[in-house]
Parts: C-alpha cells; structure tokens; sequence
C-alpha cells in the first residue's frame, strides 16, 4: 500500500509515507509535532487567505502556544493570492508556509512550485494541503519539493477515515498523536 501511494504522487521514497485519517490529521500533526519542535516566540508561519479550516486552526493555536505570529497572505479580486505581498511576509524568523495547493471554496490552483521555491531560497519549511488537488491533478511531490504534503483518500474516492501524508524523514522525528481541530 505504501509503495502504490508512493507512486500516485510520485514519492521518492515510500519510507516516507505516512497513513493519517486525512488531510486533517497529517495537518495537525505537523503542527503539533514539527510546529512544536521548530517554532518559538518571535517566530512566524504564512498561510493564505484561502486556507480550508483544517490549514488555519492548527497553525493560529500553535501561534497562540508559541508565541509566533500568523501572516496570511491576501487574496486579490479575482480569488487568486496577491503573490507580490508573499515575499514580503518571509524574514529571518519565518519557518513554514502551509498553503493549499487548490482551494476547496475558490477553486484557485495556486502556484504551489514557484512558492515553494522562494520559500525554500529563504531557509522556509513548506507544507502542501493537496486535498483538493490530488483528484484533479497529476501530482508529482518530488518536483514540487515540499517539505510536507497531504492528502485524504474520500477525496479520490476512497473511504473516510484514511490519508497520505509524506514528510521528509528528517522531519519526522517525535510525532505525537493528535485530534482532528478542523476536521474535514
């Protein structure tokens, strides 16, 4: 199963994947894990105005925790992010974008790849919510080169209650196990 899932997104390590409720779980995970590991006061974490729940929650109590700040990134008229500003947002003090690869009101495929390479020229860890992606596009993780990337499996037609979350195993040390704050 870990080598099928591997493949449907081009993992490049099957090791790598990990099974989660869904998109949900793995997001909370990632913040309740990595988040409180790698994220202290004076810290920040970016996200988009666009964000489903699951992708906001997580990320402002971890802030609250914290003591980071929650940036968001604005969205223009048309429903797309106002990626001039998204530069800006990113300091010294940055430690992860969590954007959505399609939002799951607008519809907006954002431009994931580009993003995640300014992130990643900046030292900034990025996680990649592909719940409404993954149905709808050929996704292929190792040329988008996040840190993180999640998806659940009723989104493809699968049951409730199961997900695929890759990390990079140098990030995966001391998971802990989560609730579902923002369920989906």
């Amino acid at each position: 199963m870990r080598n099928q899932a591997a493949r449907f997104i081009n993992a490049a390590k099957p090791e790598e994947i990990v099974f989660v409720r869904g998109t949900t779980e793995g997001i909370n995970l990632v913040a309740n894990s990595w988040g409180n590991a790698n994220v202290q006061a004076g810290d920040n974490i970016i996200i988009s105005a666009m964000e489903h729940h699951a992708n906001i929650v997580p990320w402002q109590m971890l802030c609250e925790r914290t003591g980071a700040e929650l940036r968001v990134i604005p969205l223009n008229q048309d429903g797309t992010l106002q990626l001039e500003v998204f530069p800006t947002l990113i300091d010294e003090r940055t430690k992860l974008l969590a954007i959505t690869h399609v939002s799951n009101v607008l519809g907006t495929e954002n431009p994931v790849k580009e993003m995640i390479a300014t992130a990643h020229h900046a030292g900034v860890k990025v996680l990649v919510d592909g719940a409404q992606a993954v149905m709808h596009h050929v996704t292929d993780v190792a040329a988008l080169d996040c840190d993180f990337y999640l998806f659940s499996g009723h989104k493809i037609y699968g049951p409730t209650g199961i997900g695929v979350f890759i990390c990079e195993r140098k990030h995966s040390a001391g998971y802990a196990a989560v609730g579902r704050r923002g369920a989906r």
